[in-house]
């Protein structure tokens, strides 16, 4: 593997918001990026709705304790309260409780019935919408869909990257280079996702070279919710080598991390 992509993973959870389990504990995800080789970091719970917000100040407390050469910093995932809502996220909120980034996105199909067209739209609408929010930093997961989800409405899985139209994926990467938002390379929830074939990775792999050609900025995340599930980032540096991106292409959280070297 060559030395041009820096070895960063912007995306992860820890237990304190439910959806990562035990072995996510701060000082045991800093252990294993540091022996992964990774630079820099950035802890992503999750905020869909506010009354949660109280439970992420214990990461503030555990990312302060560290001492590690990592740059570690303190972000958050935001997902939409609805299909026609918006992020539980406010500049107010953001300074208030310390934020240094936002990474954000679609975390579902938002309709009962099943439209293949009408699931890629919806899809499609909220990437821009969130590529056009200017306090989200990263468009997460692009097309990463749940199966329990589909299983749950006894739907067919969706297991191709086909039906998303190629002028779609255009518009993404135009809209996020002009918005100067960065457009996730996922490990876990779309590269080794158990749930996908070998040929859905090369379409997406496919779909992500299109955004690529568009001059779009990217961000490279594991989205582990198990300390074993960090090692997967290499998945997602190796595609960003694949795409041919350069150092420069690679988003970085503005300011300095709140442990570490800048």
């Amino acid at each position: 593997m060559s030395n041009t992509i820096p070895r960063l993973d912007f995306h992860m959870h820890t237990h304190y918001l439910g959806c990562a389990n035990g072995t996510m504990k701060i000082p045991a995800m800093i252990g294993t990026c540091e022996k992964l080789g990774v630079t820099a970091l950035g802890i992503t719970d999750h905020l869909n709705s506010l009354d949660k917000i109280e439970r992420h100040l214990p990461i503030i407390s555990d990312i302060r304790a560290l001492e590690t050469p990592l740059a570690v910093y303190f972000g958050v995932e935001l997902n939409f309260m609805s299909a026609d809502g918006d992020f539980a996220f406010s500049a107010e909120i953001k300074e208030r409780y310390g934020f240094q980034f936002a990474i954000g996105g679609i975390h579902g199909v938002y309709t009962d019935t099943y439209d293949l067209k009408k699931i890629i739209d919806i899809q499609h609408r909220h990437h821009l919408a969130t590529c056009r929010n200017p306090l989200v930093d990263v468009l997460v997961h692009p097309y990463w869909f749940g199966k329990y989800e589909f299983d749950h409405k006894q739907w067919p899985w969706l297991d191709s990257m086909l039906p998303v139209p190629e002028s779609y994926a255009r518009e993404l990467g135009q809209t996020a280079r002009e918005t100067g938002t960065a457009i996730e390379i996922n490990a876990c929830a779309n590269l080794v996702n158990p749930s996908h074939s070998e040929r859905y990775v090369e379409e997406y792999i496919a779909f992500l070279a299109v955004i690529a050609e568009t001059g779009a900025m990217f961000s490279v995340g594991s989205d582990a919710h198990d300390i074993g599930q960090l090692a997967s980032v290499r998945s997602a540096w190796g595609v960003a080598e694949k795409l041919g991106l350069s150092d420069d292409r690679i988003w970085m959280p503005p300011g300095k991390p709140m442990v570490g070297p800048a």
